[in-house]
């Protein structure tokens, strides 16, 4: 069995003032992975036992048991692994898949839906243009075209979740009702996550950069440009990368963690020689999942002192 850590040496710099709220990563270690592909786009499931990530061209999903330790393919299907999504219960793994239908010189996309326990598979929908699954609670949620599949009403359940972007607005989940949200009108958004209490979320708006809103529209903060960002574990930060450019490769790129009204900016880590990507938070740890430019993936460890 391959082994799963392989301590890094940690460079650390935290840029906070004294006396306000600080954050700092604790500990930094490479996932120990087959190096037979470059690896990318790392993510914790729900649950914060596994974790999942695919291969530099989003081809394949693979799986890590933070329990057992091992590693495993779910599926090699074509650009999954930028395109899937899993159950709250950590049961359940829904993609989508795309390939070239060459009969009709176009493409084709299905809905796969993954029973990860069992390893089976089903198909849930198909056609030249579907949307990125998610789920609510355990139902997957879908679109083909503008119809989507799979809202419920949930009695007394204030269930809302992100199903993706639609025309460029961000869409949501709310108790079985599609909402379309434009916050900062007639905006274009990307990288859209709920907070971990479900009362606000971040996104970032192609002109303005990152922002925090509540579930209404209603503009908390700007932040500036901060790419990719997530949520940390008790949402009191946003953890993003901060990454340079030639216009042609990348240069830099290291992770921050900002507060949530853009107060205070926190650099996690200075690595040059090893560029961090993607970060993702734990829902259950004080963890930091992310790929490097290198192909690999690395979990930080940090703190939060109030």
């Amino acid at each position: 069995m391959i082994r799963f850590w392989i301590r890094l040496p940690i460079l650390l710099i935290v840029l906070a003032s004294i006396g306000q709220s600080q954050i700092k990563v604790t500990r930094s270690d490479k996932l120990a992975l087959p190096r037979t592909h470059s690896w990318s786009h790392p993510q914790f499931s729900p649950t914060g036992a596994a974790v999942y990530f695919t291969d530099v061209d989003g081809n394949g999903i693979w799986e890590y048991s933070l329990k057992s330790r091992t590693t495993k393919q779910i599926t090699a299907d074509p650009k999954s692994g930028l395109s899937f999504s899993v159950s709250s219960d950590g049961k359940s793994l829904a993609y989508r898949r795309t390939q070239q239908d060459q009969s009709k010189l176009g493409r084709k996309q299905d809905i796969v839906l993954t029973n990860l326990a069992k390893g089976t598979n089903s198909i849930l929908a198909s056609g030249s243009d579907v949307s990125i699954p998610t789920f609510s609670k355990n139902t997957p949620i879908y679109s083909i075209r503008t119809q989507t599949v799979g809202l419920a009403k949930i009695a007394g359940s204030n269930d809302v979740t992100v199903l993706g972007i639609e025309n460029m607005k961000i869409v949501l989940n709310m108790n079985g009702n599609k909402v379309l949200m434009d916050p900062l009108g007639n905006g274009s958004y990307i990288w859209p996550v709920l907070s971990p209490d479900k009362k606000q979320l971040v996104a970032y708006e192609m002109g303005k950069g990152t922002f925090v809103c509540d579930l209404t529209g209603q503009i908390q903060s700007m932040l500036g440009r901060r790419d990719a960002p997530s949520w940390s574990r008790t949402g009191k930060w946003i953890i993003y990368m901060q990454d340079k450019d030639d216009g042609h490769k990348l240069l830099s790129s290291d992770l921050f963690a900002v507060s949530t009204d853009g107060k205070t900016t926190v650099q996690l880590t200075s690595t040059p020689s090893v560029m961090k990507l993607d970060p993702h938070c734990s829902p259950t740890e004080n963890k930091i999942i992310c790929s490097t430019s290198d192909g690999g993936i690395l979990v930080l460890e940090y703190e939060e002192r109030p």
